[in-house]
């Protein structure tokens, strides 16, 4: 061909160039928490809005864009509901380097990233090289996870898609978002949004102390053991020693096909014994879910029988709380089966209105706190979700009337929790799978007669070598025990018993150092003058020492001499007037 073509070829791309139009924004750090909520996406995160109807099909109309020192935060909100990672034509590019002449030029800029959200994967163009990705290999993240016409996102700033290049070689990117070839473009066609990162630090994540505010608390625990994982001799000890720091009341394990009740029982008094002469309490009504409970488990029922729900009526103390509870443990069907999981949905609803009224199959007294707490599984239909949250039923035919799940005529709450160590709120991670950490696993509560006082996931991997010793644990232990991680959710009644719970979480205690070698103070503002009592515990709950000193009200400390005690993890428990309290800290030689 003659070199005038060539001429004419240049000549037509840099006129394409100057026409196209470049949406600058500024940038903005913020500290995005990724939990499918959205009150951190304050007005400073830049914003692009297309207009609505300017296209079939779905309708892109908002992009938001943040981002923080590790990751690229991206808000999606569209006219119509999708499950972003299934079954969708929206594609992200992303011009990593904001330089035309690398990467593969789409919209007039060299795409360096092109993410196929609905097939789960990704293209990175880099030189002469295109690599398929999985999500995680550009430590891609998205909540929620089932339909919805609101996601946010989150990349890795530092991903190295292909193992070697970075993504991102500079301070500015550019990117749009396309729904499939001839549906909607945000911005429109040959516009594009440009961002420059904002390197101004966010305020650091403040891990959650894993320990309960109050042993007034009530502290359930959902866990998916990934395939009989209590029977395993290899991922046994791991199960046992996260549960031994956590120090759970109840717990609803899953995936438990072959155990016995009874088994799961002995396993928690060998994890956690109770001592005085006490043993955990077990149920197993379903085919794969086992509740056990430090209480006595006064009824239960399998209320959609052929399906993973059971209900149980917990005895708790008298002492402590007002009234029993009642805990469904749930593990809705998987992945593409909607049909069912809607019908797991509207047989919880059911069940719930049922127990809230006279006659039928369960009468619950006025204002029982329950829970449902499980793998929910929630990955297809939105309205699975909103069932389970408002009562309205699907299946009516089935199932009869849609009516509010509280006690006081409005929603239960689902409490979204963040990781102890990390603000994201997934439950769920398989290294190497084509689906990105989700949030699988739920607890959803009577919030008109509950307080939540606390509320997390664990996660070792990604816990600090210091915090993994305070606490005895190690960094594989979550991550080989199972592909769930442990949901943790601290409880009290919205009674008296409430607000001293309430009391005692004002109650600051510090123990420095900790770890301790020779002796530990032990630092807080006293409420009352008095005597205090002091347990020293092993983890097991075996007494190593106690003593009592009278401290007078305010700023007070205590010193702990620790000559003679063994290197390891113990609890140290303080009875003051009104209020009990307890913290871990571990002993060095």
């Amino acid at each position: 061909m003659s070199s005038s073509y060539y001429t004419s070829l240049i000549t037509s791309a840099l006129l394409l160039i100057l026409l196209l139009k470049n949406s600058s924004v500024e940038a903005q750090s913020l500290p995005i928490a990724l939990d499918g909520q959205y009150g951190d996406w304050t007005n400073e995160a830049v914003v692009f809005e297309d207009v609505p109807g300017d296209a079939t099909g779905l309708d892109l109309l908002r992009i938001s864009v943040a981002n923080d020192e590790d990751y690229l935060f991206i808000r999606l909100e569209m006219e119509g509901e999708v499950v972003l990672t299934d079954n969708n034509d929206l594609k992200l590019f992303i011009d990593g380097d904001k330089n035309n002449l690398t990467g593969l030029p789409i919209n007039g800029i060299g795409v360096d990233l092109e993410l196929r959200f609905g097939d789960r994967e990704g293209l990175f163009y880099n030189g002469n090289s295109t690599w398929y990705l999985n999500l995680e290999d550009v430590a891609f993240h998205n909540l929620p996870n089932f339909s919805s016409t609101v996601f946010e996102v989150a990349i890795g700033r530092n991903a190295l898609p292909d193992g070697q290049n970075p993504l991102f070689t500079g301070n500015e990117i550019r990117l749009f978002l396309r729904n499939g070839i001839t549906g909607d473009w945000l911005p429109n066609q040959w516009e594009t949004i440009t961002y420059q990162f904002d390197n101004s630090p966010t305020p650091p994540f403040q891990p959650i102390d894993l320990q309960k505010l109050s042993d007034s608390h009530l502290r359930i625990v959902t866990w998916n053991t990934l395939s009989d994982g209590l029977l395993d001799n290899d991922r046994k000890p791991l199960f046992q020693r996260v549960l031994s720091v956590l120090q759970p009341d109840i717990i609803t394990f899953n995936e438990c096909w072959d155990m016995t009740a009874g088994q799961a029982a002995t396993f928690m008094n060998q994890a956690l014994p109770l001592g005085n002469f006490q043993t955990w309490h077990g149920v197993k009504l379903d085919a794969g879910n086992i509740t056990v409970s430090r209480y006595p488990i006064l009824q239960n029922w399998e209320f959609f029988p052929g399906h993973r729900l059971t209900a149980s009526l917990i005895d708790l103390p008298d002492g402590v709380f007002d009234k029993n509870i009642l805990v469904v443990n749930g593990h809705l069907r998987c992945c593409s089966a909607n049909s069912e999981r809607q019908l797991e949905a509207d047989a919880f609803a059911k069940f719930i209105l049922d127990a809230k009224s006279p006659g039928g199959s369960i009468d619950l007294p006025e204002g029982t706190p329950f829970v449902l707490s499980g793998d929910m599984n929630l990955v297809g239909d939105g309205l699975q979700h909103n069932t389970l949250v408002t009562g309205d039923i699907v299946n009516t035919s089935i199932f009869g009337t849609s009516g509010p799940l509280d006690w006081d005529g409005t929603d239960l709450q689902d409490v979204v929790s963040l990781q102890a160590d990390q603000p994201f709120a997934y439950t769920w991670k398989q290294p190497g799978s084509q689906y990105p950490p989700s949030r699988l696993d739920y607890l959803f509560c009577s919030n008109s007669v509950l307080d939540i006082e606390k509320a997390f996931t664990l996660q070792t991997q990604i816990m600090s070598p210091a915090r993994l010793a305070v606490y005895g644990l190690q960094s594989h232990d979550t991550e080989d025990a199972s592909d769930h991680l442990p949901k943790v959710t601290d409880l009290s009644l919205k009674t008296s018993t409430a607000s001293h719970a309430r009391q005692q979480a004002e109650i600051n205690i510090r123990i420095m150092p900790n770890p301790a070698m020779t002796f530990a103070e032990i630092a807080w503002t006293n409420p009352t003058a008095g005597d205090v009592i002091f347990s020293l515990k092993s983890m097991d709950g075996k007494l190593v020492n106690q003593w009592t000193v009278w401290h007078p009200m305010g700023s007070v400390m205590e010193r702990v001499e620790l000559n003679g005690v063994l290197q390891g993890n113990y609890v140290l428990e303080m009875l003051l007037p009104e209020h009990t309290v307890s913290r871990m800290f571990v002993k060095l030689d």
